[in-house]
Formats: structure tokens, sequence, C-alpha cells
């Protein structure tokens, strides 16, 4: 995979995200909840999360360039949240919703998708 491609792919999905993030605070803590409340669901959600960390690893891992080393940190950064969704017991995923209820957290988050998303899209269709 071209990392043109990734940061397309990459900058659609964060950018979408960070807009229902931002829009709909309410129905995404909802599902949060939801996620962390049933262990079996946080599982699955690590081992798709898995999947997709150690294709983009196996298929770009470029550490030079500085959009070609943000996909590639990506990458390892979803890896690393992966094995936290499989292994770490409940009551620790627990204290991140906690944290995440916060509203300035919350918006923060929002906002880094956003931003992010808006790196690599701008990277993948318009500096490209």
């Amino acid at each position: 995979m071209t990392t043109t491609f990734l940061a397309q792919a990459i900058g659609i999905l964060l950018f979408i995200v960070g807009l229902s993030l931002a829009s709909e605070r309410k129905m995404v803590m909802g599902i949060f909840k939801e996620l962390f409340k049933y262990r079996v669901l946080t599982y699955i959600w690590g081992l798709i999360t898995l999947v997709i960390s150690v294709i983009m690893i196996l298929q770009h891992n470029i550490w030079s360039g500085t959009t070609e080393l943000a996909v590639t940190i990506l990458g390892w950064y979803l890896f690393l949240e992966a094995l936290v969704y499989v292994f770490l017991p409940q009551k620790y995923l627990s204290i991140f919703l906690k944290w995440l209820q916060k509203k300035f957290v919350y918006y923060s988050l929002a906002a880094v998708f956003l931003l992010v998303g808006a790196y690599f899209f701008s990277y993948g269709f318009i500096f490209n």
C-alpha cells in the first residue's frame, strides 16, 4: 500500500470520525459505554484493530519522510491500542471511559481526529 493511498483512506476516516465525535457526543458516549460494558465487544474490537494494524505495519513500515513516518506511527499506535483492548482487564478500560466523559478531554480528542484527518486528507488528495 502506498503512503498516498493510506493517507487518503486515513484522512477520510479520521475526519468523518472527528465530525461525528464533535456533533454527536451523547450518541458516541453511549456507544463507548456499551463497548466497555461487555468484555466480548472490547475483545472483538481489539481483534479487528489488531488485524488492521498488522496489515498497516507489514505493508507500510517506513521510518523516513514526514507523512510516511506519521502513517507508520499510526499503524504501531493502533497495534498497541489493539493489545490493550485484547489483554487489559475490564476495570482498567472503565477508567478510560470515566476520563473520556470529561467534556474537555472528549472535545480535545474530537479536535485531534479532525486535525489529523485533515492533515492526511490534504497530503493524500491535495499536496501529492
